[in-house]
Formats: structure tokens, sequence, C-alpha cells
């Protein structure tokens, strides 16, 4: 095969120069080889070919230069009728395989006059589909018939997948998923946009040749979502049984920072009555639990005080208590004296609205009473006893606390088994479409959490893949970090530690300055698509140590469907156009022309109809029902 060039001027081992001409000039990207170049292993001397791609492409002329006037120039080529150019390319070199079919990096740098051949088919397959059973993603952008199968080792350390909005991001994810299902992986995704609930058919609507191990799952919500069960097929439930959290889960769940002793320890308590009385007991019930405690200061197991009457703005008027008693404190100091403490009431700054008691504008912890205090609560059958007023007092202000939780879409009798979700050949998808950010935090902190916990105590039978989409929500970075819910800091362990237990995260965003760095940068792998925000680019620099100053500036040029692939999914990095997908995708944009002509027709429509009604109105009954 004839060169396209040949190599010129200063020449390095990671970089050369070389002249070509018009009829032969290999595009930019194209890869090129250097035959014959002598390599010394050891104390042998080697002959290598080293692989190149062809990073940039310059035009000039010697006789047309930028010192010229419009008069020189157009006098020359009046003259000459051309002017001959020189063209010369750049070239990055990305190495050679040795005996052991592992790919080195030169050396030595080859000489002037080298001679610069295109590269076969044959030599990019040993380069870039070399794994037998790997990922096949796609093909070289510009060789269509050399593909790329990436290595399913290399999601070992983690993957990000990154691209702005509209590149192609969710397409390339389903490209990914379908080939790591087809190879046997047990992949949860976790979908805030049901950009995946679609994959069990194709565009044909014909069902996949993996349809029967795509499960799909959704929240018991009264939110429609954006696609039915006649789009997605059967679905699944996805509930939580609350009698099963743990008290720290239910503080997390309610924002109970620890300072709010008197509130959580009502907490704590009511768990503690409830998990010993009731093996089944529903959030509803935990808010009527407290919501009894807490109404204990006005039901004491006494002769009843004559009745209340409402006075001012709220405040209780008794004949039975003194002028200047407040209520709040006269029910402190008759519960302390069932409880036998010697109570005595403070002098508050300004008088206790009953109204007021646990409101949200106030800090619950914000009021000078007393420390909580350590009285033995309790009785024999599970009764409560004498209970002292902090306790009291710290159930009315956590009532409002669970109440909240009652309104979270999620409540069921029975929790996911996570064998369902952990099943060998298993693509489950989690719905989370149209879900409040608490909710969809906690769900995706609970499965994590719940795998975690039996990869480290039980161990698991096969490697688990966890897909967060819109990773940036969940776990922040820079000042938003401040902002992370229950999910960050299970993420970051599972970063960190999880290659070991057999879980392995794919991070997918379109923001990746707003991801935690840490996090960002234990992905060693990164499929990175069309992106012009400096600020992102910025954080994968930093993150990526594979991605060169020349990748990070092709990334704005990358047409929609066309990656970079880094780090051990592949031997060097790659650019490569996405394979067409078997299944359909839900992250597709909507076709705004289309819309229009549906919205224009239904209003032709309902014109039409309107009309007709009205003629048959003018015309008369009599008259409509003889022409029928």
């Amino acid at each position: 095969m004839a060169a396209v060039g040949y190599v010129v001027g200063e020449v390095r081992t990671d970089e050369f120069t070389f002249v070509t001409n018009s009829d032969i000039a290999p595009p930019r990207l194209e890869y090129v080889v250097l035959r014959g170049l002598a390599e010394r292993v050891g104390e042998d001397v080697q002959t290598v070919d080293v692989l190149a791609q062809v990073t940039s492409l310059s035009i000039s002329s010697r006789l047309l230069n930028t010192g010229m006037s419009y008069g020189e120039v157009e006098a020359i080529l009046n003259r000459l009728r051309s002017a001959p150019p020189i063209i010369v390319g750049t070239a990055k070199v990305l190495g050679y395989l040795d005996s052991r079919n592992i790919v080195r990096f030169p050396r030595g740098a080859a000489s002037p006059g080298a001679e610069v051949h295109r590269a076969t088919d044959d030599l990019l397959k040993r380069f870039f589909s070399r794994v037998e059973s790997g990922l096949e993603v796609g093909t070289l952008i510009n060789r269509p018939g050399v593909g790329v199968a990436c290595d399913p080792n290399g999601l070992r350390r983690h993957l990000a997948v990154i691209a702005q909005t509209g590149a192609g991001k969710s397409y390339t994810v389903g490209v990914l998923l379908e080939q790591l299902l087809q190879l046997g992986g047990t992949v949860v995704v976790f979908d805030p946009n049901s950009d995946y609930v679609l994959m069990r058919r194709d565009d044909r609507n014909q069902p996949t040749t993996f349809a029967d191990r795509v499960e799909i799952y959704r929240l018991p919500s009264q939110v429609r979502g954006r696609f039915t069960e006649a789009d997605t097929g059967r679905t699944r439930k996805f509930t939580v049984q609350f009698s099963k959290l743990e008290v720290d889960e239910i503080f997390a769940l309610c924002g109970l920072p620890s300072s709010f002793a008197n509130i959580r320890n009502a907490v704590q308590y009511v768990y503690k009555q409830l998990s010993a009385r009731v093996p089944d007991y529903t959030v509803k019930m935990f808010a009527q639990e407290l919501e009894r405690i807490a109404n204990k200061g006005m039901t004491l197991e006494e002769p009843a005080a004559p009745p209340l009457a409402r006075s001012g703005r709220g405040k209780p008027s008794n004949p039975a208590i003194g002028d200047g008693d407040d209520f709040s404190a006269y029910l402190r100091r008759r519960t302390s004296e069932k409880a036998g403490i010697n109570y005595q009431p403070r002098d508050p700054a300004e008088p206790v609205d009953w109204d007021d008691l646990g409101g949200a504008d106030d800090d619950p912890e914000a009021e000078a009473e007393p420390p909580a205090r350590t009285v033995p609560i309790g009785g024999n059958g599970g009764g409560d006893g004498n209970l002292p007023p902090d306790l009291v007092s710290g159930a009315q202000k956590a009532v409002k606390y669970i109440q909240a939780l009652e309104k979270m879409d999620i409540w069921g009798f029975e929790d996911v088994p996570l064998e369902n979700l952990l099943r060998p050949m298993t693509l489950s998808t989690i719905d989370l479409a149209g879900m409040d950010s608490q909710v969809s935090d906690y769900v995706v902190a609970k499965v994590l959490t719940d795998t975690w916990r039996r990869a480290v105590s039980e161990g698991l039978n096969r490697p688990v893949f966890f897909v967060l989409e819109e990773a940036h929500n969940f776990i922040p970075g820079g000042q938003r970090s401040q902002e992370a819910g229950q999910a960050a800091s299970i993420i970051r362990r599972i970063s960190a530690e999880g290659r070991k237990f057999g879980i392995f995260l794919v991070l997918v965003t379109q923001r990746p300055y707003k991801v935690h760095s840490d996090v960002l940068s234990q992905c060693n792998s990164q499929v990175i698509m069309r992106l012009t925000n400096p600020q992102d680019q910025n954080a994968i620099k930093q993150a990526a140590e594979g991605i060169s100053e020349g990748l990070l500036a092709d990334l704005p040029g990358l047409n929609v469907g066309e990656a970079v692939i880094l780090g051990p999914l592949v031997r060097v990095p790659v650019m490569v156009r996405i394979k067409q997908r078997q299944s359909r995708e839900g992250g597709a944009d909507m076709d705004v022309i289309k819309a229009l002509e549906r919205a224009r027709d239904e209003v032709v429509s309902d014109r039409m109809e309107r009309t007709a009604k009205a003629e048959r109105k003018q015309r008369g009954r009599t008259e409509w029902e003889e022409e029928i």
C-alpha cells in the first residue's frame, strides 16, 4: 500500500509531523501507522508498527502568504492559474502491540523521511476489538467497518457517562445496558426521567431478545409518569415497609439533627413501644401513637379540671389555673407531680402560645426548656406509666415530622425483596419520574445500603452494576455538597470500596462539575460525548487521567451519537460512533413539529364538531330526526 505522507521536521516519541497532498491526505482523526520503527526491548532491537491518529491538518502556500495584497495574489493566480498547496498533518502516537498483544508506548522516534501509511482495518481491530466477550458499543468514527468492543473488566473501577443535554447520553447508556445484560450482568437503574422503561420492545413495538430479563418498578404514587403500562408492559410496585426502618433511618427521613434531643427521644420511645407490641405498624399508626403521648398533658388520670374555654389569642382559660399561671406550665407542673418530680416553673420572657407549640417557623429546640431527663418510663403490659413532661413536649413537636412522612408515596406492607433486584442476568429499572427529590434520594440510599450490607456480611454471588442517572442530584459537590441527602454517603463509600465487594457504579450526568470530585475521580473509565461548558470540561480534566488537551478540544465538535472512551475500558483513548440500539429509547427529545401538527389537527377537529352541533341545533330536532 502506497504511503500517504512522509515524516518531516522535528520528531518526538509522542507526536510527529508529516507532509502529504490533497489526493491522498488522511482526514483528521484518521489512523495512520509508521512501519518498521526500531524499538529496543532489553538488549534486543525489534521492528514494530506504531499506530498514530491524525489530530490536525494545515494547508499553506509558498507563493501566497498573508503579507500579500489582493492585487498581488490576483496577479500571481492570473499568471500561474494555481498555487500548489502544502498540506502538513500532525499525528499523536498511540502505541504498538508487543508479542503478547499488549499496547506499549514507543521509547524511540521515527526518522524524518519515514513513510506514513494508512492503518489497515485488521490492525485497528487488534487494537480496539481484542475482547471476545466485550461490550460492543459502536465503530471507529472514520472506520464504520471496525467495531469497538470495550473490556468489561474496565467497569471494575466504575464508569462515568458524561454529555450535555441532547448529545445522546441516555441512548449510549441504553446500548451499554443491552450489552451488559446479554453478557449476564445484574443491573439496577435509578431512572429519574423514565429514560429506560421502554427496553422490553424495539422501535417496531416487537419484544426484544432480552425482554423477559427486564423488570420495571414503580412507586405507589398518584403521579402518572411519562409512560403508562401500555407502553412499558407490566410493572412491579416498589414499596417500603415502615415497621422495618431503624430508628436512625426515621431520624434521617424526618431531618432531625442530634440537637433536637426531646423530639428524638419521643420518636425513639414510640419506636420501642410499637416494635415491642405491633410487628407490622404503619407510619399512620406511628403518628397516632405520638399524638396520644402528646395529648397526655390534657388527659391526666385525675378528676377532670373544669371545662376549658378559649379566650384571647386562642389561649385556654380555666378557673383552676391562676391568673398568672401559663397553661403550658400548668401541664408541666401537673404531669411532673404525677411522675414524682418536683417541678419548678420557669419565668419565660414571653408567654407560650398553645397554638404555636411545634410551629414550623420555630426551632423546635430553641426554647430555653430544661434539658432532657432520664426518668424511668413505661410500665407493665406496654403501658406508658408516668411520662415526664419533656417526653410529652417532644412528642407534641415530633407529630408534624412523622405526619410529613405520611405524604411520601412509598409506604407499603412489604419491602421489595433484595433477591429480586439482584437476580442474575436481570435489568431492574426503578422509575423515579415525577417523584419528590427526598423520595428519590431515599430510594437510592435504601437500595444501595441494603446491597452494601449484604455484600459485606454475606458476599454477593455475582457482580452488580448500579446506574445512577442525574448523578449530580444525588452526590453533589462544591458548595452544593451541603445539600446532599442520605444517598451521598453510601455512594461515596461504594465509589471508594465497592470494587472489593463486587458493587460497581455507572454515573450518568450532564453536569460533571456539579458532581462530588472525589466520586467522579473514582470513575477510572469515562464515556464522554459533546461537551461545551468550560466548567464541565475542567471537571473532566481534573478527574480523568487519560484525557489530553487535544481530546478536550475535540469534545465540542463531536456530533450526536459520537463519543470519546477513556480508561481501562479500552487499550487507548478511542473516538467511536455509537451503534444502533435494539430497544426503544425513553429519553428521546420531543418532535416539536409533529406535536404542533397534532395540536392543529385537534383544533380543526374540535371546530368541525362544534360547527356540526350548531347546525343540528339550528335545523331543529324534527328535521334532524327525519334526515336520520
